[in-house]
This record gives C-alpha cells, sequence and structure tokens, in this order.
C-alpha cells in the first residue's frame, strides 16, 4: 500500500469479508452527486474533471521522456499516441469551456479541492499529527457505522 488514501478505506468488515468502509464511502459520495438535480450538469462536471485529470497524466508520458530520458521504462510508448491523445483532450476540453462555462468552472472546481490535500498530505509529507488524528477518528466512526450496519442486517 503507497498511503495514498486512508487507511480506514483498506479494512473488511470480519464477519462477512466485505469491505464495508470503502462501500459507505462510496455510498456518501453517491448520496453528495444526488444533490444535483440535472444529471446532465453532473455529467458534464464529473466529465470535465475526468478529461482534464486524464489529460495531465498522458502529458507525463512525453514530459518524463524528454525532462528524464534515463530513467527506466518497463513499457515504451511511440510518442505519436500520448500527443494525439493530448491534442484530442484540449480539443474535448475547450469546447465545454465555451460552450458551458458555468458547468466547467464547476468541473474546476471539483479538481482544485484536491489542491489542498495534496499540498498538506504529499508536499508536507503529511503531517503526523492530522494523520494519526484523522485515522483514529475515521476509525472509530466508521468502525462503528460498519457495526452497526452489520447489527441492521
Amino acid at each position: 500500500m503507497e498511503g495514498q488514501m486512508p487507511e480506514i478505506l483498506t479494512m473488511i468488515q470480519i464477519k462477512r469479508m466485505t469491505p464495508t468502509p470503502a462501500v459507505l464511502f462510496m455510498a456518501f459520495l453517491s448520496l453528495i452527486y444526488l444533490i444535483s438535480s440535472n444529471i446532465f450538469a453532473l455529467i458534464s462536471y464529473v466529465g470535465f474533471a475526468t478529461w482534464i485529470s486524464i489529460g495531465l497524466a498522458v502529458l507525463c508520458v512525453p514530459w518524463l521522456r524528454w525532462t528524464a530520458p534515463d530513467l527506466e521504462r518497463p513499457i515504451k510508448v511511440n510518442l505519436v499516441w500520448p500527443i494525439l491523445y493530448i491534442i484530442a483532450t484540449i480539443i474535448i476540453t475547450i469546447v465545454p469551456m465555451i460552450a458551458a462555462p458555468i458547468e466547467t468552472g464547476i468541473g474546476v472546481g471539483i479538481i482544485s479541492t484536491g489542491v489542498p490535500v495534496y499540498l498538506i498530505f504529499v508536499k508536507m509529507r503529511k503531517p503526523a499529527f492530522i494523520t494519526t488524528r484523522l485515522s483514529k477518528y475515521c476509525t472509530v466512526h466508521v468502525g462503528y457505522v460498519s457495526y452497526r450496519c452489520v447489527l441492521m442486517g
């Protein structure tokens, strides 16, 4: 495990061997998505955010090829394909910016919520007081909710 997600989400419920905390987290996210009354706007928000995220990930292929050519690469891809993909991503993300600027602005806002998390937990190397308290809090409360779900089910 690389420590990218809270440890509580990796735990399983012992009696039924199910990832109850992860399922509860996904249910919570789904409930947040239900706040939007317009499904097409929700698709625009998430779709735009997804295209930007994947486009930036693919942008790393040529970037690392040019800035760090000596790195070992188990799979070497011809640069034509990532560059074509990046061009397509730029087109796919610019068109909605012109056609629906509010929805794309919300998509940018969705992506921007990850910036403080990245700065605190990656750049600051996970301050121990935050991760310890947060992990303990999540473990206790999500464990309690998981236990109550088992009793109810």
